[in-house]
């Protein structure tokens, strides 16, 4: 489940003037305590992922790094 709410959080994102900077976490875990996703687990992963999540992000948009 916890993969599920990963893959649906690309929207969830903090934009500044420079683009994206970060994932927006109480959004993601909203959705996942919506989802039924184990929050204690997302809490956990997401600060590992969210640094490859904003690059890829920045990446496909054009933002540079």
């Amino acid at each position: 489940m916890a993969w599920s709410v990963i893959q649906r959080c690309g929207g969830q994102m903090r934009v500044g003037f420079g683009g994206v900077y970060a994932l927006d976490f109480g959004a993601i875990l909203l959705m996942a305590d919506a989802m039924g996703a184990a929050l204690p687990l997302l809490a956990d992963l997401l600060p590992r992922v969210e640094p490859l999540i904003v690059k890829a992000y920045r990446k496909e948009s054009g933002d540079g790094e």
